[in-house]
């Protein structure tokens, strides 16, 4: 699709609580262009403590990303404003501008490396079709930049990971909305098994019926499509040897419906574990990224939450 279209950007910024993705190539942006070309729109929500108990409960155990340290510790408030160009092109590389700034609207600039990054960037869209994991990069300005393609046209969610010096790690949710033909509308299927290039990747869960609020080990056995053999050729990817992204279906998903779990110690080949827990019923989309010797896989499966 390379019909021109137009981005009309839409941030939304949150006071988000402890939270964190195959990657793009990352483009710079400069100031100039921001206020020459490029338009933006941001509004502030404020959540307090209560909201942060209740995102806690997403990851029960110490390798979910939101069960981060400072839980219970004072956090400052910090929002998220997204820039876009004021033109994109479907199928075509699109500057992404993101800065966090702390409730009196100044910048926030000094940042931790969390898993290798001082960002992470998930970003699908919102009918959850498609899923890309980003890492940008600060500017001598403190802007994070890097660079997108959005395969069609519709609504699209951002979720930004990032954890300022000296406070708690936070999840941002940043929205925006490309003009034009909206992707056909994909099925919902319960298929436990996928095939990625030479790597079956099979999906094995307690119980197909899940209650929400219950913690429950989430596993993925992954296998070579020639020897039929547990895979032994995982690599660390982000310091991890594998990543769990979650986000439930919505028609517009917030902070509150993105979950990030890291896999469990003691893993066996070609068998990776993930503890986690849906918060609330509905169906969610989970995709389990992979470095396989050098080669991302990112295997992506539906559940569905009582």
């Amino acid at each position: 699709m390379n019909r021109l279209v137009i981005a009309a950007a839409i941030a939304s910024s949150l006071l988000v609580i402890p939270g964190c993705y195959t990657p793009t190539s990352e483009a710079s942006l400069n100031e100039s262009s921001e206020v020459e070309g490029m338009e933006s729109n941001h509004a502030e929500a404020m959540m307090g403590d209560g909201h942060h108990q209740h995102h806690q409960q997403h990851h029960p155990d110490s390798h979910s990303e939101h069960s981060g340290e400072g839980h219970g510790e004072p956090q400052n408030a910090t929002l998220a404003k997204l820039s876009v160009p004021s033109a994109i092109a479907a199928n075509q590389p699109v500057a992404l501008g993101i800065e966090i700034q702390d409730s009196s609207g100044n910048p926030v600039s000094e940042f931790d490396i969390v898993h290798e990054k001082p960002m992470h960037l998930i970003v699908v869209s919102d009918d959850l079709q498609f899923f890309s994991h980003l890492h940008p990069t600060q500017n001598e300005a403190g802007q994070f930049q890097v660079e997108n393609i959005f395969p069609s046209g519709g609504n699209y969610t951002l979720f930004a990971d990032y954890k300022p010096t000296g406070d708690t790690q936070r999840v941002s949710t940043l929205k925006t909305t490309v003009a034009g033909n909206p992707s056909l509308p994909g099925e919902m299927t319960l298929t436990r098994s996928q095939t990625l290039g030479n790597t079956e990747v099979g999906l094995m869960l307690p119980s197909e019926e899940i209650s929400a609020g219950e913690p429950l080990t989430i596993a993925f056995h992954l296998e070579d499509t020639q020897t039929q053999t547990p895979v032994t050729d995982l690599q660390p990817y982000l310091g991890e040897l594998g990543h769990l992204v979650i986000v439930k279906q919505s028609d517009s998903p917030t902070e509150a419906d993105y979950i990030h779990a890291h896999p469990m110690p003691n893993q066996n080949p070609g068998h990776i574990e993930f503890m986690t827990q849906f918060p609330e019923p509905g169906n969610y989309k989970m995709w389990g990224e992979f470095n396989r010797n050098g080669e991302m896989i990112a295997a992506e499966f539906w559940v569905t939450v009582q």
